[in-house]
């Protein structure tokens, strides 16, 4: 069968939904039978979904990025809070030496407009002097590059077998950013990683060329146009941010036994699920459209749960919860592919990718029987099970797998009629 060109579109959200991001390609690939997610012809990141698939094209699997995560990888070191969190010192120092001048500037422009100002003018006046970010993007930047400076990796798009997309967005245009090969000049990936993740007010704007970048997830789109442009006929996405359905009142444990709603929380869970509802309406309209305009091309839209509090509540910069994110987002994920399994099957059959869930099934069980033991979750995302990838695709141990989904996927189709 003729095999359609792949794309794996990883959008943004945070570090939490990075590790999440690669929790789900972790269970994505024990689905897969003769090849991993290492093995797709399109990549597009954006945001944090870039820094995940950055690695992803340079051949380090899920199970790689999670051992590294929990600094058990021979080569590669994890990131320590500092290279993703590092205070932005520099412009710090730079505005407090400015805020005299912006503290006179304002009250003058407040005594000039006594008849129409109010105090919350004067505040807002005074945000001048707030640095364009809390934290520093050069470190995340500095990170990327030394991981990718390794024999293993490369810091090219155009060395690259795949092809590999970073998206950001123009903080003076507005405008999508697109970087890869033969795309705005020779910009080294772990620039574009940084510019794709410049979360505004978390991170300052990177300066790329003339531009200056800010995070590319703010368009909500996650750019799967683009991997249609490239001939791509089967799109999966990964999307970890989607808006709370709180509609029952009583979903949320740590809101006591009556539940309640989300303002509840205060301003900073009213802003992220305002956040997330712009972002995922947006994604959403993308993929309607696209499905329109292309009927011919397969989207599957992976995410969490409308009703997942773990991963709303969850900060999304948050560091110490790795593993836990990883874990849940393997779980989750692996439960949602076995609910819908004979729809994935079906539709990936069409582009020449049979699936099986036999390792899914029983690497989820072992994890239920353990409890949830910490020890055995670790063991499972971190083991590196026996793949068929693209350079012993055609071995007969291979080819025997293949077969076998093959005609597991001839037996549903014959039970199905």
């Amino acid at each position: 069968m003729k095999r359609n060109k792949v794309a794996l579109v990883l959008a943004g959200g945070g570090l939490t939904g990075a590790v999440y991001e690669i929790g789900a390609l972790r269970a994505i690939d024990d689905l897969l039978v003769d090849r991993t997610v290492n093995d797709f012809d399109i990549y597009v990141g954006t945001s944090a979904g870039a820094l995940v698939a950055s690695f992803l094209v340079n051949g380090l699997s899920p199970e790689e990025m999670l051992a590294a995560f929990q600094d058990a990888h021979p080569d590669f070191s994890p990131p320590k809070p500092w290279n993703i969190l590092s205070f932005n010192n520099r412009e710090f120092l730079r505005r407090a030496a400015l805020f005299p001048r912006t503290l006179a500037s304002a009250w003058v422009h407040y005594m000039r407009h006594l008849d129409d100002m109010t105090v919350f003018d004067v505040i807002w006046s005074l945000m001048e002097a707030l640095p364009s970010g809390m934290y520093n993007a050069d470190a995340l930047e500095k990170y990327v590059r030394q991981w990718l400076g390794t024999q293993r990796c490369t810091n090219d798009f155009d060395e690259l077998e795949p092809e590999f997309y970073v998206i950001a967005t123009d903080l003076d245009s507005g405008e999508r950013i697109v970087f890869g090969p033969g795309q705005n000049g020779k910009v080294l990936i772990s620039q574009a990683v940084a510019a794709s993740s410049a979360l505004p007010l978390v991170y300052n704007p990177v300066r790329v060329g003339e531009n200056d970048c800010i995070d590319g997830g703010l368009r909500g789109t996650a750019s799967l146009d683009l991997a249609i442009e490239r001939g791509a006929k089967l799109v999966i996405c990964i999307n970890p941010l989607v808006p709370y359905d709180n509609r029952d009142r009583d979903s949320i444990p740590f809101l006591g036994p009556d539940g309640g709603h989300l303002s509840r929380k205060g301003a900073r869970f009213i802003a992220s699920q305002a956040m997330r509802i712009m972002m995922h309406s947006s994604l959403q309209y993308h993929v309607k459209q696209l499905r329109r305009q292309h009927p011919d091309v397969d989207i599957i839209l992976i995410e969490p749960r409308r009703d997942d509090y773990q991963m709303f509540f969850c900060n999304i910069m948050r560091y110490s919860a790795r593993l836990t994110v990883a874990r849940h987002g393997f779980e989750s994920v692996t439960v949602d592919l076995a609910e819908d399994y004979a729809y994935y099957k079906k539709v990936l059959a069409r582009h020449g990718i049979p699936l099986s869930r036999r390792l899914v099934i029983s690497e989820l069980a072992e994890i239920q029987d353990s409890s949830y033991d910490p020890e055995v979750i670790r063991k499972i995302l971190e083991s590196r099970q026996p793949r068929c990838i693209r350079r012993n695709r055609d071995t007969p141990i291979c080819q025997l797998a293949r077969t076998l989904a093959e005609l597991d996927l001839v037996l549903d189709q014959a039970e199905a009629s």
